[in-house]
C-alpha cells in the first residue's frame, strides 16, 4: 500500500519551516495546547500560526504525490486496486480519496481558518505576520482544493464550485497580501507568495488581466518552499513523502519523463522492479527526507504572465522569450514550432510541466487548458494503455479531479436530502 506521511502538526518542525517567520518561541506552559480560554494574539500568534502551517505544508505534500499520480508526473508501483486507479484516472469515489486529498486539504483550511479568526483580533493585526502567513496558507489549500477537487466544502458547509473556492483562496490571498506589505520588509517574502498564489488563483478562474497584473509585483529571483524533515524522529510523518515513497519502491518516473532534461532527473541504476512488476526507474529530484519543495516563484510569476497574454490576446511574444529560456535550460535549443497561440500554449505547458515536475501544478494546468493534447504535455492520452502490466489492460481514464469523498457527504447535513 502506498502510504503518504502525515502529522498532527509538530511545533519544534513549524518554527524551522515558516516561509518567512517573525520567530518561533517554544517557551510555552504547554507546547502541545494553547487555552482558548487564555489565547494572546501576541504571545501565542506564531505558537498558532505555525502549528496551522505545518498541516497546510502536509496537505501540499498530498496533492504533489497524489495528484501526481493523475496528472501522470508519476507512476505508482503499488499493487493494490485503489492506487492503481488513481494512477490511470478512473478512480472512484470510495477509494481513499479522503485520506489522498480531502482530509488534509480540510484540515490545513480549517486550522488555518481558526488561526485567522483567533488573530485578526489582536490589538496589532493590521501588521501581524502570523495573521498574514495563515491567510496566506490557507489561501494556498483553498486553491489546491479547486483545482484538485471536482467541487469542494469548507469546514462542513455546503457544495462549493472551483469558481467558488476560487474567490475565497483571492480573498486570503488579498489579505495576506495587505497584511505582510503593511510589516515592511519583514513581510516581503510573505507577500511575494502570496502574489504569486494569488495570480495562480486568477489564472485558474480564467480573470487574466489581474493575474498577469499581480504576477508582474514578484521578483524573478525569489522562491518559497515547503520545508521537510530528515529528523528520524519526524521523516515518517514530516519527511518529504515523495522521498519516501520513492525509497519504498511505490512510485516511478513515467516513460514520458525518462528524457535528457537536467530539470527531470532520474535515477535507472536500481536493481529490481515494483509490487505491480515496473523496472525501478525513479525521480532524482528529492534526495533526501528533508530537501525542499519548491511552493511559489517568481518563475511561476513569468509562466502565469506568458500564458495569461496567450489566452487574454492570443500575444505570444512574452511565452516565446520564456520558451526559449526555459528550452535553453534544458538543453533543448530554440523553438522551432508553430507559432498560432494553442501551439505556444502547448510548449508553454510542455516546459512548464518540466521545471514544475512534483510541484503540485500539473494537475491544475490539465484542467485550466482542456483543448491541449495531453501526449504534448508529457501525460499518457485517455484511452492509452495503463502501464501495469496486465492480461487485459485497462485504459487511462479523462478524469482529472477528485470527487467529494462519501465521508464528508455521509456526515454533512448539506448533502442530505
Amino acid at each position: 500500500m502506498m502510504r503518504i506521511f502525515r502529522s498532527a502538526g509538530v511545533l519544534s518542525i513549524a518554527c524551522a519551516a515558516a516561509v518567512a517567520s517573525t520567530g518561533c518561541n517554544m517557551d510555552v506552559r504547554n507546547p502541545t495546547v494553547i487555552d482558548a480560554a487564555t489565547f494572546n494574539p501576541n504571545a501565542d500568534g506564531t505558537t498558532l500560526s505555525l502549528s496551522a502551517q505545518t498541516n497546510f505544508f502536509i496537505a501540499f505534500q498530498s496533492v504533489a504525490l497524489y495528484g501526481g499520480l493523475i496528472s501522470d508526473e508519476l507512476w505508482s508501483g503499488a499493487a493494490r486496486l485503489q492506487t492503481k486507479r488513481l494512477a490511470a484516472r478512473v478512480f472512484a469515489s470510495t477509494d481513499d480519496i479522503n485520506a489522498d486529498f480531502f482530509a488534509p486539504l480540510s484540515l490545513a483550511i480549517a486550522s488555518n481558518e481558526n488561526a485567522i479568526g483567533a488573530l485578526q483580533s489582536g490589538a496589532g493585526a493590521a501588521t501581524d505576520l502570523n495573521l498574514a502567513r495563515a491567510s496566506m496558507n490557507m489561501g494556498f489549500a483553498l486553491e489546491l482544493m479547486a483545482e484538485t477537487a471536482c467541487a469542494g466544502v469548507i469546514q462542513g458547509g455546503p457544495q462549493l464550485s472551483d469558481a467558488q473556492l476560487l474567490d475565497s483562496a483571492i480573498t486570503r490571498f488579498t489579505n495576506a497580501v495587505t497584511v505582510a506589505n503593511a510589516a515592511g520588509t519583514a513581510g516581503a517574502s510573505i507577500a511575494n507568495a502570496s502574489n504569486v498564489g494569488l495570480a495562480r488563483a486568477y489564472l485558474q478562474k480564467k480573470d487574466y488581466a489581474h493575474a498577469s497584473q499581480t504576477a508582474a509585483l514578484v521578483p524573478a529571483s525569489f522562491s518559497a518552499s515547503v520545508i521537510t524533515s530528515a529528523n528520524v524522529s519526524t521523516q515518517n510523518t514530516l519527511g518529504n513523502s515523495i522521498y519516501g515513497n520513492t525509497t519504498q519502491g511505490q512510485i516511478i518516473s513515467p516513460s514520458r519523463y525518462r528524457i535528457n532534461d537536467p530539470r527531470l532527473p532520474v535515477d535507472s541504476t536500481r536493481a529490481g522492479a515494483t509490487l505491480n512488476g515496473l523496472k525501478y526507474v525513479v525521480q532524482a529530484k528529492y534526495n533526501a527526507y528533508d530537501a525542499p519543495i519548491r511552493l511559489a516563484s517568481g518563475l511561476e510569476a513569468q509562466y502565469i504572465t506568458a500564458e495569461a497574454a496567450l489566452h487574454s490576446s492570443g500575444s505570444t511574444g512574452a511565452a516565446l522569450t520564456l520558451i526559449n529560456a526555459r528550452r535553453t535550460v534544458g538543453g533543448q535549443g530554440t523553438y522551432g514550432g508553430a507559432t498560432d497561440t494553442l501551439s505556444v500554449i502547448t510548449e508553454l505547458l510542455n516546459q512548464r510541466a518540466r521545471d514544475f515536475w512534483l510541484e503540485g501544478k500539473k494537475l491544475g494546468d490539465l484542467r485550466r487548458n482542456p483543448s491541449v493534447a495531453l501526449s504534448s504535455v508529457l501525460t499518457d492520452a485517455v484511452g492509452d494503455p495503463f502501464y501495469v502490466p496486465n492480461r487485459t489492460p485497462p485504459t487511462f481514464g479523462n478524469t482529472f479531479c477528485t470527487p467529494i469523498p462519501p465521508q464528508e457527504t455521509g456526515a454533512n447535513p448539506n448533502f442530505q436530502p
